[in-house]
C-alpha cells in the first residue's frame, strides 16, 4: 500500500485531510501511526470519569441529601416580609405626591 500524504481523504476515517496537515482533525491518525485509527481508549483511563450509568438524581440524593432547590421556612418568612415591606415602601413612594398635592 502506497503511503499516504494529504491532501485527501484519511484512509482512518474518511474525513478531508488538507495540505500540510501532520495528522487527521477527526480521528487524530498520523504518519507517525501509519494513518490508522490510533487506539484512543488508552488515553483516558485513569480520569475517573462516571460510567454510562451515572444517575444524577441519586448522586444529588447522595450529595445534598435530597435538599435540592428546597427552601427552609426560614428562609421562605424572611422573603415574605421582605416582599411585605417593599410593597409599602413603593405604595407610599406613589402615594405621597398625590397626599402633598
Amino acid at each position: 500500500m502506497a503511503r499516504f500524504k494529504p491532501p485527501g481523504q484519511c484512509p482512518a476515517c474518511g474525513e478531508w485531510v488538507p495540505k500540510g496537515q501532520a495528522a487527521c482533525d477527526e480521528c487524530g491518525a498520523c504518519d507517525r501511526s501509519g494513518w490508522r485509527n490510533p487506539d484512543t481508549s488508552a488515553s483516558y483511563d485513569g480520569l475517573d470519569l462516571p460510567d454510562e450509568t451515572f444517575d444524577y438524581d441519586d448522586f444529588i440524593a447522595r450529595e445534598f441529601g435530597g435538599q435540592q432547590g428546597r427552601v427552609s421556612g426560614n428562609q421562605r418568612s424572611l422573603w415574605f416580609w421582605v416582599g411585605i415591606v417593599l410593597v409599602i415602601i413603593l405604595a407610599l413612594g406613589f402615594l405621597m405626591p398625590l397626599l402633598r398635592g
